[in-house]
Formats: structure tokens, sequence, C-alpha cells
């Protein structure tokens, strides 16, 4: 026989199990209203770290301000530019800013009644340059033109004036305290027209003053 006491019992506690599964998310405080919230809850736990990083990124970035702003207490290297040449056995150099062109060697016309210090004068591209004798003022023997014979053309107070090199080799930045002064062995052997002497490889280079080298060879030939 079925026993109907059985069959209540079982009903009954079917009935029971839905509104126990219905009342245990409420037991643990949480509402239907409160369950999207724990979805957001990986990008609350990735900020701690995202965080870090900037405090980092910012830490470092002051460093390298800090490292920037010491360097630029340090007092910066003076440096010089140079444009070098050789002239017979010996090369020589000269500040860049008095060079305004260096030229292929072109004809020169003799000028009547000009000083020893003259060679001639020559035209370049309408302009007047005057092309003066510097290798004698150096020791050096007359000018041998050969393919790499250049004409260096400077600009001394509005004049164009020209002097024939050899060869025309580099244009260098040396610092300023590389430059030593012009060694001198007897006051014979002094020579205002030198500014100093410097190492360019394996070799002693030695730095011009223009100004003075041709200066001197207008008082000379003016004197004569």
């Amino acid at each position: 026989m079925v026993s109907l006491v059985k069959i209540r019992k079982k009903a009954k506690e079917k009935k029971e199990r839905p509104q126990a599964s219905a009342e245990r998310p409420q037991a643990s405080g949480l509402g239907p209203q409160d369950a999207a919230p724990e979805t957001s809850a990986p990008s609350t736990q990735h900020s701690a770290p995202s965080t870090d990083k900037l405090a980092e990124f910012l830490a470092s970035a002051g460093e390298r301000r800090g490292e920037r702003a010491r360097e630029s207490d340090e007092p910066a290297v003076k440096q010089v530019e140079l444009l070098t040449f050789s002239i017979g056995d010996e090369m020589y150099a000269i500040d860049i800013e008095h060079v305004v062109e260096i030229v292929t060697p072109r004809t020169v016309t003799r000028v009547p009644n000009a000083d020893s210090s003259v060679v001639g004068i020559l035209s370049l591209r309408g302009t007047i340059v005057t092309l003066i004798d510097v290798r004698l003022r150096l020791n050096q023997p007359p000018a041998a033109q050969t393919p790499e014979t250049r004409v260096v053309v400077i600009d001394r107070d509005g004049d164009n004036l020209g002097f024939v090199v050899d060869r025309v080799l580099h244009v260098v930045k040396i610092a300023a305290a590389d430059i030593d002064p012009h060694p001198v062995a007897h006051s014979s052997e002094q020579d205002d027209s030198v500014r100093g002497v410097f190492r360019l490889g394996d070799a002693l280079t030695i730095l011009l003053d223009l100004d003075k080298l041709l200066a001197s060879r207008f008082e000379v030939a003016s004197a004569s």
C-alpha cells in the first residue's frame, strides 16, 4: 500500500527546497542588485600595480631631470672650428670664420708697383681677390701647382684676400684647452702670427693668426 504519510512528507520537502535556495543569497547579505559589482572586482585589483608603476616613473623622471640639471651646471668646454691645410712639409690651421671660399687656382694678373707681399689679383665671379704671398713669411718654398693646389679666400676688414696652399685637409673642432703656446727656443724665433700648436692625429698642426700674419706682410712691404 502506498503510504499517504510518506507522499505528503516528500511533497513538503520538495516545496521547501526552492525556498531554501532562494534564501541563501539573502543570508550572505547580498541581493540581486549586489551581484553586478562582483564583475568589477578585477579592475580594482589592477589599479594598485598601475599606481605603483606611475609612481616609479615619476620618481625616475625626477632623477633624470635632476641629472640633466646637474649636467647643465657643468661649464661647457670651449671649442674652436678650424680649417686645416698643408704648405710645404707643415700643416697649418686658421679659424673657419675667416674663410669665405676655397677655389682652384686661376689666372693671376700682376699689379704694377704693388708691394712684394702682393702676388697679383684674380677675379672670382666678378669680385676682385688680392692674392697674398704667405709662403715666404712662413719660410716655405714657392708654390708648385698640383691637382690638389687650392686658393683659400678670406675676408679681412671687408677686403677679399687669398693665399695658395698645397692641399686643403679637413675642417675640425678642437677644445681651446688643447692648443699649446708656440714653443720658442730663442727670442729670434718669436712669431706673433703663430697662435699655438695642437696635435691632430700623429702630427702637430700650427694654428695661425691671419690678422697678424697678413698685417706683418704689409708692414714689411711698406718699410721696404
